[in-house]
């Protein structure tokens, strides 16, 4: 992906970023129905269900976000999770080896960590992740010095035994980037350093959960990109971490050539971009990572273009004058147009996905048809579960509440 939705409320000296767990809910849930796909792996006995939470304001723009609200514990509907990932912590890139948080506001208005707690309390299964990196966080310095790695590591460890977290995530994007180029610093030893960072961050798990009696869990972020498997070494990675998270959105944003599906499942055709999840999912499943390790990237958001001609497809496909909503559209924003007479809704069933057009503006997102098409996917291809970008996205439950039923 040359672009992601991960937008921040703020540009923070060198933390530039723009800114997806498991159960179905309190108490026993039914077996999955049907023939189990040969070779599929069910895990707790359904697909796990994981979501990543911000650490910055809520809001789809940045007119919402200056107003600093943020989650509160009691808003999170844990009866539709397993896993929930705080994202993110940055690397200080003064000092390599810190993780900060600079997303968090220092005048103390709002306490992540006595949050999480509460969630804790409120959801005692809702297993808690801490994710470092996310879009333009640098990794590459603190990677390829062993001893700034190893500081590193422990302090991701201390932060993981001091609030009670139950496993961590590494999203580097990315290690050894595309040829076109990316934001962020890259070397080719990356390829190395990379595994190396997880394979020693594995053993610090094991060693913590020696002292603390639990098992704690690591996954990493992968890009719906077939040139990641072509620079890094997916097999390797998938060794080490306990999953993969795939994140199968973004396939058309502000920055390409004309509209598109922004988490089509299947190819429609008439893409000029040909790219979908399936693809990738099939090009990595080709490249040796197991089904059962893949978690696949949803988006509870949206991507717009204004300028747009109806070219015959409704707006689909077409050329644009400019992005709309820059900053992405929130599904409290989307149920709005659609509850609306502005907009009509479409559905390709070619790609199965969803997009809105009212003759000028063109709008892409996910909504439940599209949440029950790839739940239907990734059951019948044995993955290990979806993720979820992100739950800020959805404060209401609304869409988790259908992906939760959809995949039992």
């Amino acid at each position: 992906m040359l672009m992601k939705t991960k937008q921040r409320a703020a540009l923070l000296a060198s933390f530039t970023i723009l800114a997806g767990a498991l159960i179905t809910g309190c108490g026993s849930s039914p077996k999955p129905q049907g023939e189990i796909p040969q070779g599929a792996v069910v895990l707790d006995e359904e697909p796990q269900v994981a979501s990543y939470l911000r650490t910055w304001a809520l809001g789809s723009d940045q007119a919402e976000m200056a107003q600093g609200v943020r989650w509160q514990a009691e808003q999170i509907h844990g009866e539709y999770l397993k896993e929930i990932i705080i994202a993110f912590g940055l690397i200080d890139q003064e000092d390599l080896s810190t993780i900060r948080f600079p997303d968090v506001p220092e005048d103390g208005s709002w306490d992540l960590w006595a949050e999480a707690a509460k969630l804790k309390e409120l959801w005692p299964h809702l297993k808690q992740h801490l994710s470092i990196g996310g879009w333009g966080a640098e990794f590459s310095d603190t990677a390829y010095d062993p001893e700034i790695r190893e500081r590193f590591i422990a302090q991701l460890c201390d932060y993981l035994e001091r609030y009670d977290l139950d496993g961590a995530d590494i999203d580097w994007e990315y290690p050894v980037g595309p040829d076109w180029g990316q934001e962020i610093k890259s070397r080719p030893e990356d390829r190395e350093t990379y595994i190396a960072l997880l394979t020693e961050l594995r053993a610090a798990l094991d060693a913590l959960g020696e002292k603390t009696g639990k098992r704690y869990a690591l996954s990493a972020c992968i890009p719906a990109g077939t040139w990641w498997i072509d620079k890094n070494d997916a097999v390797a990675a998938v060794n080490v971490v306990d999953n993969l998270k795939l994140m199968a959105y973004d396939y058309y944003g502000g920055w390409s050539r004309t509209t598109g599906h922004l988490a089509n499942l299947y190819t429609n055709p008439a893409d000029p971009e040909g790219r979908s999840t399936a693809q990738i999912v099939e090009a990595y499943l080709a490249a040796g990572v197991p089904a059962e390790k893949i978690v696949l990237g949803l988006a509870f958001y949206g991507r717009a273009w204004g300028g747009v001609e109806d070219g015959g497809a409704q707006g689909l496909f077409q050329p644009y004058a400019e992005a709309a909503y820059p900053d992405g559209l929130s599904w409290s924003k989307i149920k709005a147009f659609l509850q609306g007479d502005e907009y009509i809704r479409y559905w390709d069933a070619t790609a199965q996905a969803p997009y809105l057009y009212n003759g000028d503006i063109f709008i892409t997102y996910t909504d439940a048809e599209a949440i029950r098409s790839i739940a239907g996917y990734v059951k019948k291809t044995g993955l290990a579960g979806v993720m979820v970008w992100e739950y800020g996205h959805d404060m209401e439950g609304e869409l988790f509440k259908v992906l939760n039923e959809s995949l039992q």
